[in-house]
């Protein structure tokens, strides 16, 4: 694996003991382009496969210089900043061989701002369906001190303020009082959302929970999950509750609907409608034999649209197809 320096995935991938070289990062971009094709030479690699904006742009180039004699397929998982469009639309499309995005929202998105047709092709990475009842929930009680009777609503993911975590602490004043909502993550709002809670005076009905390696078995822990994000791709953390059945709340935002089925895998509530969202969460309380059908109906979906298999079949194919080509 080639990745920036102190990259998680890097980290992860040393963990596993696969081979991993590290890019300098900045403005070193000679430096980046020849610990690519330093990479490629000593691994006999046929086909790099970069994983966003910057390796795309340090693999092309230096296949343009010959530095790099291998095919060049770029993912798109989410061109987050839309102030990096007109940076995408070169890059992607002259220096790779081939175009894949992980949902068919990207895709449209970027041909719309680049007012043209739509490129390459959608393949969705495979999610693992564990067992029925294989996941421990947590308790939550001892963890974190949530009353035993609590109906606990979950967010998982980055504290930052395009998920708009502020959105669900506002709707909870409107819900039952033994509802709680435990936030599982870390990052830059943390701090305004925990002042917001004390002025709100609901420090007993809100948990911090931080990083976790167990974000399986807190989703296990929940009534149903609330992602109330600004801007989304396709989120990994829908399809890790559908594949273990959990009703969703979603904002209705970028490729949401990839996975949630309005009022069949889930419920949409426009993004930003705070009386939207706890409309939702109220029906989805309510109503625990409909939520539970959701669930599995959402489960039956991932096993559908995210199977491993297919993932990995269609992926060889590309990159067997590119290797031919270089």
């Amino acid at each position: 694996m080639v990745g920036a320096s102190g990259e998680p995935l890097l980290r992860e991938a040393r963990g596993y003991g696969h081979p991993t070289v590290s890019v300098p990062g900045g403005a070193r971009v000679l430096g980046g382009m020849r610990a690519i094709a330093r990479a490629v030479r000593e691994h006999a690699i046929d086909v790099v496969n970069a994983q966003s904006l910057r390796m795309t742009a340090l693999a092309g180039c230096a296949r343009r210089l010959h530095l790099v004699h291998a095919g060049l397929v770029a993912t798109i998982h989410n061109v987050a900043d839309r102030s990096n469009d007109r940076l995408a639309k070169p890059i992607l499309s002259r220096l790779p061989d081939e175009l894949v995005f992980i949902s068919r929202f990207e895709r449209a998105r970027l041909a719309e701002s680049w007012g043209g047709e739509e490129r390459g092709q959608v393949i969705y990475s495979g999610v693992d369906l564990p067992a029925p009842g294989s996941l421990e929930p947590l308790d939550l009680s001892t963890l974190h001190g949530v009353a035993p009777e609590a109906r606990v609503l979950g967010y998982v993911g980055r504290l930052s303020p395009e998920k708009a975590v502020g959105d669900a602490i506002a709707a909870l004043p409107r819900l039952p009082e033994d509802v709680v909502l435990c936030i599982v993550g870390e990052g830059p709002e943390e701090g305004a959302l925990r002042a917001e809670t004390r002025r709100r005076n609901l420090e007993r009905r809100v948990v911090f929970a931080g990083y976790s390696r167990e974000v399986g078995r807190y989703m296990a822990s929940f009534v149903g999950l609330v992602l109330p994000s600004r801007r989304e791709a396709l989120p990994v953390v829908l399809r890790e509750a559908a594949a273990i059945g959990l009703p969703v709340v979603a904002a209705d935002v970028g490729g949401v609907r990839e996975i949630v089925v309005p009022r069949e895998t889930g419920l949409l509530y426009p993004t930003g409608d705070v009386d939207g969202l706890v409309r939702a969460i109220r029906s989805l309380l309510d109503d625990p034999s409909r939520a539970a059908t959701m669930g599995c109906a959402a489960r039956e979906r991932v096993a559908r649209l995210f199977d491993p298999k297919q993932w990995v079949d269609e992926t060889e194919a590309l990159f067997a197809r590119v290797a031919r080509g270089a």
